[in-house]
């Protein structure tokens, strides 16, 4: 059954759309109806087209998914001149673009463009996020409940979901920043759930040579001479890199995840002097913070999807083992 809406107004205003004035919350679970939704867009049938509005731009997107003998299939199509093409393949996901070599990696699901709050076990998101029931709204003539995700600690940013009360499809996602303010957002065009002809189209990618694995080194055990001290809760350590940025100087730094965020510090020498007033940068573009701050003779920088004031929390933890 196909469901399709396309108002005159989708971009006049999208993003600072009102969604205080909502009907009163509904009964039921929150967090049963965010893992049906979660479980309908992994094992589903389904063709989602979209755009994707961010800090970059609006990017057009189809998206088809599918089961097939327990494994998935799917394929992402970038719907402008770049035609960018990502396919996957059970574990596998294969990208094209024109102009460029085609690699394939592993992960169980597509990462580019599509909200990675769908894929989360949210028995473990309720320790670390509140999900508040927002109520009943409407996406185009789709009804649908609004589920507010908001961060207990204050420490990070914050989702509104829109979820097809009927097919259980996510229909809009905002990704909010600590006032409010709309600073991504994946919005449904059109819909098509258990068509025949998804099948059909996903079952020839089976048939097609997929490009090579991109092999990833093992990533060494580094040991460095500094540490990370005040990370938020329910973030892991998740691998260690060194990189070269001159002939003989190396960054060394340490990436971070709660499966749902992601940020790397990263720590070299520093080039300014004790009292340089460019000793503390900010920058945000979109959902990324950086930050860059001077303590001790070295340059301390954080580059990750977080609020400002988390971001210079954990920089300026960061302390120094005395050799």
């Amino acid at each position: 059954m196909k469901i399709s809406w396309l108002s005159t107004t989708l971009l006049v205003g999208s993003l600072s759309m009102s969604i205080q004035a909502l009907a009163q919350p509904q009964t039921g679970s929150v967090e049963a109806l965010l893992q049906k939704m979660g479980n309908t867009a992994q094992t589903s049938t389904y063709e989602l087209s979209f755009i994707n509005i961010n800090s970059q731009g609006i990017v057009p997107i189809r998206y088809r998914h599918t089961l097939l003998d327990g494994e998935p299939l799917a394929q992402l199509m970038q719907m402008d001149s770049t035609r960018r093409e990502i396919v996957q393949r059970g574990d596998e996901i294969s990208y094209f673009e024109p102009g460029l070599d085609a690699f394939s990696l592993r992960n169980d699901h597509i990462v580019d463009y599509i909200p990675s709050i769908i894929y989360q076990d949210f028995n473990e998101l309720s320790e670390y996020y509140n999900f508040i029931d927002g109520g009943r709204t409407h996406i185009g003539d789709i009804s649908s409940r609004v589920v507010r995700v908001l961060s207990k600690n204050n420490d990070r940013y914050d989702y509104v979901l829109f979820i097809d009360e009927v097919r259980y499809l996510p229909l809009r996602v905002d990704l909010l920043d600590k006032n409010s303010d709309v600073i991504e957002q994946f919005r449904v065009i059109t819909a098509n759930q258990n068509d025949k002809d998804i099948v059909t189209a996903l079952s020839a990618l089976r048939a097609v040579n997929m490009p090579p694995l991109l092999l990833v080194p093992k990533a060494k055990e580094n040991t460095y001479s500094w540490s990370v001290t005040a990370l938020p809760e329910g973030f892991k350590e998740v691998k260690r890199s060194n990189h070269q940025i001159s002939e003989t100087e190396f960054s060394e730094s340490i990436l971070f995840s709660d499966g749902l965020f992601d940020f790397s510090i990263y720590v070299n020498k520093s080039g300014h002097q004790a009292n340089s007033l460019e000793r503390d940068k900010l920058l945000r573009y979109g959902r990324n913070t950086i930050y860059t701050y001077d303590k001790e003779g070295k340059e301390i920088t954080f580059i990750g999807q977080l609020p400002f004031s988390t971001a210079q929390n954990i920089a300026n933890s960061v302390v120094f083992t005395k050799k």
